[in-house]
């Protein structure tokens, strides 16, 4: 493909981007600070370059055809990877060699970022490593498309499958989800829980998409139960204040209640009788640029579990 044949240029894509989240061009235009007319004659120029419609109108609003929303697919992720690179670039000018990009799921435990991040400066001064949680669904698919270098995963299998020639995975720990519950709970005295005992709680969680290989996947659905009411919360103290206050029960890994578990009117229980190992692994593009630092990112993070 001849990239020097590409009719579309940046503010064409800015426009794109910007007319899927308004209803009317005249509220795309001032979000773009142009005028009504200039925007007008834009999206005429980019169907003409085209040849193809992008817009058609129902009375004031506009909606996208089928090129429209195949265009806003790729333009969102031009614009991403384009507002990336002036970022890193913006870095490179303070000492900054490289970016190690890091995908975390939001319900990871994260108390080794202190020393960790310590640790890894030592070595990799001109190193900076960037957090996120943007990709916990789909993690290998976000290392895959290069949006991430280094990705921490959960999993019940010690060993991931994966493809060994694009991809290197080390475990780091292993770790157990649990049932989190009120002292006050009824069943806070049990050993263990089943998937059953939930049938009739309100579970607190922070998300409500089925995570791969997560308590959904791994006690929930096997047994085929739901709990009948799920109260969405976005961070993990207010799940556990809800928690304590004993108007629903949650599940966390164990290693993320750690500096919770003091709390006196917080209890843990195990998930079916046999409990419910998981194991976290760094997982990581086999490139030689990311690999030395990887491995000393798997290594510190060993020592802190370890």
């Amino acid at each position: 493909m001849d990239i020097s044949k590409s009719q579309l240029t940046i503010s064409h894509l800015k426009m794109i981007c910007q007319l899927a989240e308004s209803e009317t061009v005249k509220e795309a235009a001032q979000a773009l600070f142009i005028s009504q007319p200039a925007l007008t004659n834009r999206i005429r120029e980019a169907e003409k370059r085209l040849n193809s419609q992008l817009f058609y109108r129902r009375g004031r609003r506009i909606y996208m055809s089928n090129a429209g929303k195949r265009l806003l697919v790729s333009a969102k992720k031009i614009l991403q990877e384009l507002a990336r690179v002036e970022h890193d670039i913006s870095r490179l000018t303070h000492g900054v060699e490289q970016v190690l990009r890091i995908s975390m799921p939001h319900y990871a435990n994260f108390s080794w970022l202190p020393d960790v991040l310590e640790g890894f400066s030592l070595s990799y001064p001109q190193i900076e490593l960037e957090i996120t949680s943007q990709s916990p669904v789909k993690p290998l698919q976000a290392l895959h498309n290069h949006d991430v270098d280094v990705a921490i995963i959960s999993s019940a299998k010690a060993e991931l499958e994966i493809d060994a020639e694009q991809y290197v995975a080390k475990v780091i720990t292993q770790d157990e989800l649990v049932a989190c519950l009120s002292k006050q709970h009824h069943k806070s005295n049990q050993a263990f829980l089943m998937p059953e005992d939930f049938a009739d709680q309100t579970y607190v969680t922070n998300s409500t998409e089925a995570e791969t290989e997560r308590e959904y996947e791994l006690f929930f659905k096997p047994a085929g139960v739901i709990p009948p009411k799920v109260l969405q919360v976005g961070f993990n103290d207010a799940i556990l204040a809800l928690v304590k206050a004993n108007v629903g029960v949650s599940i966390f890994s164990q290693r993320q209640l750690t500096r919770y578990l003091p709390d006196a009117s917080l209890t843990t229980c195990r998930l079916g009788e046999a409990g419910l190992p998981v194991f976290w692994h760094v997982v990581y593009r086999n490139h030689e640029h990311i690999i030395a630092p990887a491995e000393k990112l798997f290594s510190l993070l060993s020592q802190h579990y370890n």
